[in-house]
């Protein structure tokens, strides 16, 4: 199967989302100009159309002198376009046929875009893919809901790893020794007293979640939200992934049965491709 431009841009975004989640040394300024160059990239994941230098620099909040030097680095290492008619900067096919491999690997002949299309057309709820970064979830990808008055979540943002639907699932992965080690510190991190969480609460949910195969939050990672999520089927070796769906309590309380099916339904082709893989 051939991808498209955007499925595998998308593709590589999520890939680059991760990569960023691990670059630490800010104060290098190699390093920030690595971690800059990615997040171009997550912008044009999003913006997903030519832009200019100044709609880039305003967007990241980036001096728009050091945007056109990167942006001009980035065309000649043979990722970017430009126009120099519009003054207009945009990924081309190479960056896209470099990166292609990655989701062919993941996933075979499966689409995981396509599969959160798929979910946000049946659902019209914001879809996202998350992984664990330390005691936390970092949303990958995210299609935002259609939805008026939906809940809505951004690429790259972080929820509470033990309060977030997402962050549950992700625990099911992890051995419980892990698990002991991973609340102390997210407890450790939190202000509010009333927002730790005890241990064998926490084990009993993780207990309740792997055996009901998802898992489920009420405004605990975000006030109003609920989310609902389930584990992204993965080859062996590969990082866990959660895909989960978010929108209004009332909302989604009232259709969370037919959710879950969604949610459920939409991963078997994935289930079929890593038990293959």
């Amino acid at each position: 199967m051939v991808q498209s431009r955007r499925q595998r841009l998308g593709t590589f975004r999520s890939i680059m989302s991760v990569i960023t989640s691990h670059v630490c040394d800010m104060a290098n300024p190699t390093v920030k100009s690595a971690q800059r160059a990615l997040e171009v990239l997550e912008f044009f994941a999003d913006w997903r159309r030519p832009a200019t230098v100044k709609e880039i620099s305003t967007t990241l909040g980036y001096p728009q002198s050091s945007t056109s030097v990167l942006l001009k680095c980035m065309k000649e290492s043979g990722y970017f376009d430009h126009d120099a008619r519009t003054g207009m900067y945009s990924p081309n096919v190479r960056l896209a046929l470099a990166t292609a491999w990655i989701s062919q690997q993941l996933y075979s002949e499966q689409s995981l875009l396509r599969l959160m299309e798929k979910v946000l057309a049946d659902t019209g709820h914001t879809v996202m893919i998350g992984a664990r970064h330390g005691v936390h979830v970092r949303y990958l990808h995210v299609l935002q809901a259609t939805r008026v008055g939906s809940f809505t979540a951004k690429t790259g943002a972080l929820r509470p790893l033990f309060r977030s639907a997402a962050g549950k699932m992700l625990l099911t992965t992890v051995a419980e020794r892990d698990v002991a080690k991973m609340l102390r510190r997210a407890n450790a991190l939190e202000l509010d007293d009333s927002l730790r969480t005890a241990l064998d609460d926490v084990l009993a949910e993780r207990k309740r979640c792997r055996l009901a195969g998802y898992a489920l939050s009420r405004g605990t990672s975000l006030p109003g939200a609920a989310a609902l999520a389930v584990l992204l089927p993965v080859p062996i070796g590969s990082e866990p992934l959660s895909l989960s769906l978010g929108g209004p309590l009332k909302e989604s309380d009232a259709e969370r049965n037919r959710l879950l099916t969604v949610l459920q339904e939409s991963i078997l082709p994935f289930a079929e491709a890593a038990r293959s893989g």
